[in-house]
């Protein structure tokens, strides 16, 4: 009772806050006007009365045919003709079947029940209901059989008849027929229109419209390799257009049954990829049918509308995989239908075989690569041999500078001291000079030498500068530094440390300091030469000749030590000048 008078009110609600999606019953459609135009009506509607056509012969009085003017877009039979039951049909069938008048007939599930696949309205008309008799005669609607949707009420419109051939019990042909109204359900919903007598209220008149969820169904599927069947079935659906055994130009063609023309697949092979799907109902139009293509779950062609036949969806140059045919109606597109198929892929399509081609094409191609980078690296060692030939002769040449600019400088000592008539300085100073040069001239031929061998020339240096100039200078190699082990590129330092003596010191005689330093910084050896001179503007100083040769040798080092680079920084100040050398990972 509760859920009867729910129904009620919303049936209730929906007739008055939406009377254009439920009825209008208080207004005339313009089509069904005079002049009454039949080919604007068929346009938009199909005709269907509910009794049969021996019926609109001269009947009982008060006798009333009901008919039903529904879209036109799928028609209430499927393409081949068969019927197909509803529980809509049975319903109508038990309630108002006492008078046998409702029997399955023309592909209907009953004169008089109609089936609706889309959301479009129904006309309904009456014949036997004239201008002189409508004050006998009452109807009212019925939303989902029980509730009332349009109560009792008396015919207010007519309308030129649309098929002639309906008699009145006085062998009259009526040339009008009732207007009862446009009325409309949502989809999953029946609405169901009574006419009564008033001077018999048993004498009852109905027709039903059921708007059914509809979506397209595949019945049948053919291939390149099935064309014979499919082209014979499609001269079955001809040859019985609409209604049996009614035929149109196949008529003496004889065709198999289509029981044995369907054939429904869901596995194709590869070689199989333009496929046809046959729908089960007749539509109007192909627009009217849309569908959507997914590939493996993920790769979707977006819905779309049918192009090629009402009845036929043709996929063409299909990939192997699992596919879901996703189907729907246009005007009812909530619906949707699904159909899974899959195309089995070729030999050279399987997972194996392109895992297979994969790892030959990797390992070949690896191979070009791995030629490839030998060729080029072939390349880069010429290059970077001949870079290093040429660096290291250009470090010799460098390095061969240094000895003459050493002995320059040494012997000018020794001419400082014949000029102070120092006799015994000068022969020490030679007898000194002269294991400086087999010192100096063991290292020759070596570009990397031990920091013990550079600091005994240096010190020697050192002994010798220091009998002319009498300053004081002190060499420290840090305890973590393996003196032996570590080495440093031969005679670095020494340009170095005479620019601290002759620019720096020398005129400072005992005044004068000299600090040379070997400290660990990590996996780095920072060498650092401070002295105590007067300093000099870096901005100002010009390079002379042993700073410029250590400069570019120092280029040249850096080009070949990747790992090992120099660097040589100057901080001069009044007061002093400290030259720092750090050797990057100097001790790796």
């Amino acid at each position: 009772m509760i859920r009867a008078a729910l129904y009620t009110v919303v049936a209730l609600l929906l007739s008055v806050c939406c009377p254009g999606q439920m009825a209008i019953v208080n207004s005339q459609d313009s089509l069904f006007k005079a002049p009454l135009n039949g080919d604007k009506i068929r346009d938009h509607y199909d005709y269907v009365e509910n009794t049969s056509s021996v019926n609109r012969n001269p009947g009982i009085k008060n006798e009333i045919t009901l008919a039903i003017f529904h879209s036109n877009n799928v028609y209430p039979f499927t393409v081949l003709n068969s019927k197909e039951q509803f529980k809509e049909g049975a319903y109508f069938i038990k309630t108002y079947g006492k008078n046998k008048k409702y029997t399955l007939s023309n592909g209907f599930l009953g004169t008089g029940i109609v089936p609706l696949f889309d959301s479009s309205a129904i006309v309904v008309t009456a014949y036997g209901i004239t201008p002189q008799n409508k004050a006998d005669f009452q109807f009212r609607v019925l939303f989902n059989k029980t509730n009332v949707l349009v109560p009792w009420q008396p015919v207010r419109f007519f309308s030129p008849a649309y098929m002639y051939g309906h008699f009145s019990s006085e062998g009259m042909q009526y040339e009008e027929m009732a207007y009862l109204g446009r009325f409309n359900a949502p989809v999953g919903n029946d609405i169901i229109i009574e006419v009564r007598s008033l001077s018999n209220p048993e004498q009852l008149s109905a027709v039903s419209a059921f708007w059914a969820k509809r979506s397209p169904e595949v019945i049948a599927t053919f291939t390149s390799g099935t064309m014979k069947s499919f082209f014979e079935l499609y001269k079955y659906q001809w040859k019985y257009d609409f209604q049996q055994p009614r035929s149109t130009y196949y008529g003496d063609i004889k065709t198999r049954p289509p029981d044995s023309l369907l054939h429904l697949k869901n596995r194709f092979t590869s070689f199989n990829q333009d496929l046809f799907f046959y729908l089960k109902d007749k539509v109007r139009s192909e627009k009217l049918v849309e569908y959507n293509l997914v590939l493996n779950q993920k790769d979707s062609s977006g819905w779309m509308a049918n192009r090629f036949d009402p009845n036929i969806i043709w996929l063409q140059q299909l990939k192997p995989g699992a596919y879901r045919l996703l189907l729907r109606y246009a005007f009812q597109r909530q619906i949707v239908g699904v159909y899974t198929f899959t195309i089995l892929p070729a030999w050279y399509q399987t997972l194996w075989f392109k895992i297979l081609t994969g790892i030959a094409a990797m390992i070949a191609f690896a191979f070009l690569i791995i030629l490839y980078l030998n060729r080029l690296q072939r390349k880069k060692l010429k290059a970077a041999a001949l870079q290093k030939q040429q660096v290291a002769t250009e470090l010799k040449s460098i390095r061969s500078q240094f000895n003459p600019h050493f002995v320059f400088n040494a012997l000018s000592s020794i001419q400082g001291l014949i000029t102070k008539h120092d006799t015994a300085g000068a022969h020490q100073y030679l007898s000194e000079f002269s294991s400086l040069m087999r010192e100096s001239l063991k290292g020759s031929d070596k570009e990397m030498i031990s920091i013990a061998h550079e600091t005994a020339i240096m010190q020697k240096y050192l002994n010798l500068e220091q009998l002319r100039f009498g300053f004081a200078y002190h060499i420290n190699v840090d305890a973590a530094i393996d003196s032996n082990a570590v080495e440093v590129p031969a005679l670095l330092l020494q340009p170095l440390v005479e620019n601290a003596v002759k620019h720096g010191i020398s005129g400072m005689q005992e005044k004068g300091a000299l600090q040379i330093n070997f400290k660990k910084d990590g996996d780095s050896l920072v060498a650092t030469i401070a002295d105590n001179g007067e300093g000099f503007d870096p901005q100002k100083a010009t390079d002379g000749f042993g700073l410029r040769l250590t400069k570019e040798r120092i280029t040249l080092l850096n080009q070949t030590l990747h790992q090992q680079q120099i660097r040589l920084i100057f901080n001069s100040r009044k007061g002093g000048t400290t030259v720092t050398i750090y050797f990057k990972n100097g001790l790796l």
